[in-house]
Formats: structure tokens, sequence, C-alpha cells
């Protein structure tokens, strides 16, 4: 019962798509192939394999004519092909301009990580993390990802300290990146406003309460004071440095 799209799936073994070209429903094919040495799967580099494939039955799309009585069933509100394909390209550069804009800061953050040579404080890690973890399942939630039963489960002392231990690396390198991140905020005499405190601490206490989820108040406050510092670091080195963006 295994459906294959031949249009859409690029990680087959290669040979593999080539040995059911003609294939008909009910046919039985065998034929060999040699795993490649790159492969991702190591324990298969280099395998030589027997593979065996029943077809079932055979899928084809039929694609409609192209023209502008598509235009408002792949967009509404559009009226031709013309304004579809703008509409679209729109889209594309906008997710484009934000994957850039994620892209450099986080390579920025990466190199402040690396400015830092300290032992972080077994409190502070354990502080950090349980805040990670617990916005990990907040936003768990707020998809509806999680049920009451999954949600009590991952809460549990056990599950978070697994999270811990399965993060330590990451975990450290964010705490690094905040220490360089408040260094350079008190350095540079950098500002937020006090409104934009208070409506980023209501906007998480709202999430927290809209999900039943406890919270400490003081808490969140600090996390809100580190996002809006990162925030204003992060926009104050784009504007005072030189970054190079390289295509792939």
């Amino acid at each position: 019962g295994f459906h294959l799209d031949t249009e859409e799936n690029t990680n087959l073994v290669p040979g593999f798509l080539g040995s059911l070209i003609g294939i008909r429903p009910g046919e039985t094919r065998t034929f060999p192939i040699q795993f490649p040495e790159s492969f991702e799967q190591e324990t298969l580099q280099g395998v030589r394999a027997q593979f065996t494939v029943v077809c079932k039955e055979l899928f084809f799309r039929e694609l409609p004519e192209l023209d502008d009585s598509l235009a408002a069933k792949l967009l509404p509100g559009c009226n031709t092909i013309d304004e579809v394909k703008e509409r679209i390209l729109e889209r594309c550069k906008e997710v484009e301009k934000t994957a850039i804009e994620q892209a450099t800061d986080n390579a920025i953050l990466d190199q402040l990580g690396k400015l830092v040579d300290v032992d972080v404080p077994r409190s502070l890690f354990q502080e950090q993390g349980q805040q990670l973890y617990g916005a990990k399942l907040l936003q768990l939630q707020a998809e509806r990802k999680l049920d009451k039963d999954q949600l009590a489960s991952l809460s549990s002392e056990k599950s978070v300290q697994e999270y811990l231990k399965g993060e330590r690396e990451n975990i450290t390198r964010i705490i690094k990146q905040m220490l360089v991140v408040g260094e350079i905020f008190k350095a540079e005499n950098l500002q937020y406003s006090t409104d934009q405190l208070v409506k980023e601490v209501e906007n998480s206490i709202e999430e927290f309460k809209r999900y039943n989820q406890d919270y400490d108040e003081g808490n969140i406050k600090q996390q809100v004071q580190d996002v809006l510092e990162a925030a204003k670091v992060l926009e104050w080195l784009k504007e005072n440095c030189t970054i190079e963006y390289i295509k792939k």
C-alpha cells in the first residue's frame, strides 16, 4: 500500500525509479541496486540489494489548461493568472526576506556565543533550560498537538531532566549568547520602551492563562526583557557591522 509519487520523490536510491519505467498494474519486477557509498544511512552504504516491487495501481495527474478561469480557484481575489503569479512572487519574496533576516540573526548570535569562555553555573543552566522547555510545551499546546494526559506526562520532572540532558549543549550555547547580549546592551546604552515591556509581558501572561499553564510573573518579565534586549542588540549590530551574504 505504499504510495510513490514519481514527480516529487527525490530521496530514492539512484536507479530505483528508472527500474520501474513502463510497469503496469499487476506486474511484479525484481531488480538489483547498489546503494551509493555516500548514502545517508551508514549501514546501507555500498550494499548490494535485490528489490521486488508489485505495482497495484497507477495514478496520473490530469492538469486543466492554465487560463484566467482558474485564477480565483488558485488564489481567491485574483481574476487573472498574471495576478496569481504576481501574488505568489510577492509571497516568495517575503518568505526569502524573513529567512535571510533569521539566518543573519542566527549567524550573529552564533558568533557572539563563541566570544564567551565561561563555565555556566548549574543553577543558571537549570533555570534557563526549564524556561526553554516550558516555552516548547506551550507552543505544542498552542498548536493543539498535546492532550491533557500527554501534557501531564511531558511536564513531569523526569521529562524535564531528560530534556536538559539531551539539550545541554544547545542550552549552554544560548546562555553564553545571552551573557554577551546583556553586556553589549549595557555597554552601548541601548534601550527599549516601558510600553513595549508591559505589552509583551501582558501578551505572555495571556498565553499562559489561555492554556491554563502555571506561571511566575517575575520570570516572564525577565524573559521578555531578555528578548527585547536581544532584539535591540541585533538591530544595533546589523547597523554597525559589515555583513557578507554568501549565496549557495
